[in-house]
């Protein structure tokens, strides 16, 4: 009896902090195996829908103030004026993972649910993962083209950038690769140009996967990266980041709001409340970052896709498929239409929809 009404006073404490706008306390654990805090269309909650422990709550941790919506819903609405940008890091994807047809499968599936994936940690010289992967996903209905970059790395260890893109909805334009003179990147990022074949919408993708030890420094040299697409691609305003920037935890202060990439000239779609690893820590890795100008085209809608939960994997098949989840956001094709209409694009974690 005295533990049921400790929780409702905990509970009316939370309420009326979230009400008088001081609930400002990190949020940090609340959903360690849940996908981290979301700001759902009930308040602050879990990314599965679970809701915050009562430790949690007496914390009245409040991400959800002015930020962009997460909520989670499964009744998706499909609209011809969205277009889902993900990026996932497929750990170590090799021949050894393509070898395995129900990895694989999972991995298709997910890729169909996005019009356009940037991958990182393809560790295969012979090319024959992606083009595996590629054709896993034609199978199952819709065409794909995958665009790859070369092999990087300072050891011998190199990894492959790649894009995977469905034909229908998007038309590439060119690709190369940052030419990085000052040696700050392990992996310089792969930089390309896409067009949506439906509305207005055009935009450059910078994929990077930083080195864990070098994050800060790497993360930091990222608008010399933008300046360089915004050189190549000199007509193009919209630029999107998208990665594995090992941008939190013991890598990277994800709370400094002084540091490259905070100014009003961007924009960080997935946010520090977001867990975009499978392992027990809650650490947002993984991001989507947007220069001001491709706000317009953004919808509101953006997080990770929990593939363990949507397919029903235990936590041993997960991590055979990849030890991040996807992050992505949707953008709209029809920026003045989807104003009059906030509700025409599909919600998060149903970006495929019926």
């Amino acid at each position: 009896m005295m533990s049921r009404v400790i929780r409702v006073v905990l509970g009316l404490f939370f309420i009326y902090l979230l009400i008088s706008g001081e609930a400002s306390a990190d949020c940090r654990g609340c959903c360690s195996r849940h996908g981290g805090v979301v700001c759902g269309e009930d308040g602050v909650q879990c990314a599965d829908g679970s809701p915050l422990s009562a430790r949690c709550q007496a914390k009245a941790c409040n991400p959800c103030e002015g930020a962009i919506s997460q909520g989670k819903r499964d009744d998706a609405v499909s609209s011809a004026n969205t277009l889902a940008i993900a990026n996932f890091n497929i750990q170590v994807f090799g021949v050894a993972k393509a070898g395995k047809p129900e990895v694989m499968k999972t991995l298709g599936k997910i890729i169909t649910r996005f019009d356009i994936v940037a991958i990182q940690e393809i560790r295969d010289k012979s090319g024959r993962a992606i083009k595996a992967l590629e054709r896993e996903v034609d199978a199952l209905g819709k065409d794909y083209t995958v665009i790859t970059g070369p092999r990087l790395g300072r050891t011998s260890s190199k990894e492959q950038y790649a894009y995977i893109y469905r034909t229908e909805a998007l038309e590439y334009i060119e690709a190369y690769t940052y030419e990085d003179e000052d040696d700050t990147f392990h992996r310089p990022p792969f930089i390309a140009r896409f067009m949506a074949r439906g509305g207005d919408f055009s935009f450059v993708l910078i994929t990077v996967h930083t080195d864990p030890d070098e994050a800060t420094e790497e993360i930091e040299a990222l608008p010399k990266v933008v300046d360089s697409a915004r050189n190549h691609f000199p007509r193009e305003p919209h630029l999107i980041i998208l990665g594995d920037l090992n941008a939190d935890c013991a890598y990277y202060d994800e709370r400094n709001k002084t540091g490259a990439l905070r100014d009003e000239s961007y924009r960080w779609l997935i946010t520090n409340t977001m867990d975009t690893n499978l392992a027990a820590s809650q650490c947002t890795y993984d991001r989507i970052i947007i220069t001001a100008e491709t706000t317009p085209y953004t919808t509101g809608h953006a997080n990770i896709f929990r593939f363990d939960t949507e397919y029903g994997l235990s936590r041993a098949q997960a991590k055979r498929v990849s030890d991040h989840y996807p992050v992505f956001a949707l953008f709209t094709l029809a920026p003045d239409a989807y104003r009059d209409d906030p509700d025409s694009g599909c919600y998060i974690q149903s970006t495929r929809c019926p």
